[in-house]
């Protein structure tokens, strides 16, 4: 926050202790900024004249967070204005991204959503299901949890895609996949698995949905004892296979919530000098290539050994880790949700599931994280929107979403959400 500053070009003379504070003053200065020229009308609210410039570079779409000092948000193009993005409206389009995104003079970001005319939600769901030696129970907890996981999202009406892939990438050859999973046709690294070659994914249309994935979800113990989810999700979206004519494709849509799913009991198998925090910034790379200005972002969950403890060493390449450390550590870079596999974890697939529906309908993913929830200047179409739980906005701090509420909610469809906020 210091850096940012004195980078600020502004005439301040601060002293040592005015440097220590520094942190609340630079979103009065924000704040400020984008209040400039604005009226103070009815309701006792400020309604701008013209809509809020950006702070420098602005993100064209939206994914889930990044921590402080990460090296950008997934799904966030970005595009430099000084002017406000139009009103695009159903099916509208934002400038074309070049590289950005955030402001080194303010240290703040601005986050840009189009919002359709009329939509019905959409969330492209993926699970990663650990196929080693320890997780046929696991996989049956799963199965049989399915029903009702599934309940909100039909009860709800929204437009849903459920794929399955599974934490073994060791290998791509065909002669592997058959021993280890021979009832899968197309089984690889990253490719959807299903039983049924007419149905690669499920969807609310899917004859059978329920049994369909609860025979999906036995992936068997047969894989690799290097189990790798990230790595999954990033085969599972590299162009050979999400593009064109690829086994993936259509699975994941860019107008939608993008959901990740990890049931695991180890940690995620890093070797070779890779960090799980390189790791993860592929990961966000590879939503950002396909998200698009109606991108709802994404949203992670991980169901694994929170109850066990660290260890007292550092565990060599290739040792067994059940303590989940690197799960852990992307879990925080990614804003995401933990839960602990040990126990049943019936209860808890009902509470993700929950959370998916609520954010898919009715909340906007921020692609980092804000330093603090006063920091944020929220338009609607060049309109302030107040912080406000019954006709603004709500900051949910544990997902890192926007939400809006009654009146702001009413008048979104067709409009430009814009929040600037600092990181």
């Amino acid at each position: 926050m210091r850096s940012t500053m004195h980078n600020l070009k502004w005439n301040l003379k601060v002293s040592s202790r005015t440097k220590e504070n520094s942190c609340w003053v630079l979103p009065y200065l924000v704040m400020a900024t984008a209040l400039t020229g604005c009226v103070f009308g009815e309701n006792q609210q400020f309604f701008s004249k013209q809509p809020v410039p950006g702070t420098g570079a602005q993100p064209v779409s939206n994914t889930s967070g990044a921590a402080p000092g990460d090296a950008g948000g997934a799904g966030n193009d970005t595009v430099p204005s000084s002017s406000p993005i139009p009103n695009s409206g159903e099916g509208g389009s934002l400038p074309t991204p070049t590289p950005g995104g955030v402001n080194p003079e303010s240290g703040s970001q601005t986050d840009h959503f189009s919002i359709p005319v009329s939509r019905v939600p959409k969330i492209d769901i993926l699970f990663c299901v650990d196929n080693s030696a320890s997780m046929q129970d696991n996989q049956q907890v799963l199965a049989d949890s399915f029903s009702g996981f599934i309940n909100g999202f039909v009860r709800e009406g929204l437009d849903f895609h459920v794929g399955i892939v599974t934490s073994d990438v060791d290998s791509s050859r065909a002669s592997v996949w058959r021993s280890r999973m021979p009832d899968y046709p197309g089984a690889n690294r990253g490719l959807l698995l299903s039983r049924f070659s007419s149905d690669r994914f499920l969807t609310g249309n899917t004859s059978g949905l329920v049994s369909k994935f609860q025979s999906n979800a036995m992936v068997g113990t047969s894989g690799s004892s290097r189990e790798q989810c990230l790595n999954s999700f990033i085969y599972a979206m590299e162009d050979p296979v999400d593009g064109s004519g690829g086994w993936n494709h259509d699975f994941f849509r860019n107008d939608s919530l993008l959901s990740f799913v990890v049931i695991s009991d180890e940690n995620e198998d890093i070797q070779e000098g890779e960090t799980i925090q390189s790791r993860v910034q592929r990961l966000k790379d590879r939503i950002k290539a396909r998200s698009s200005a109606f991108s709802r972002g994404s949203r992670f969950d991980f169901v694994i050994n929170t109850s066990v403890a660290p260890p007292a060493y550092t565990p060599a390449p290739g040792e067994i880790q059940y303590y989940p450390a690197r799960y852990l550590a992307a879990s925080k870079i990614l804003s995401g949700h933990n839960y602990d596999i040990s126990r049943n974890f019936s209860s808890d697939l009902l509470q993700i599931s929950s959370g998916m529906v609520q954010q898919a309908s009715h909340e906007f993913t921020l692609s980092q994280l804000a330093v603090s929830a006063s920091s944020m200047v929220v338009t609607l179409n060049g309109q302030l929107v107040a912080s406000d739980s019954v006709n603004g906005y709500v900051y949910h701090t544990d997902r890192n979403t926007i939400e809006l509420m009654g009146d702001a909610a009413n008048a979104a469809a067709g409009g430009v959400l814009s929040v600037t906020y600092l990181i």
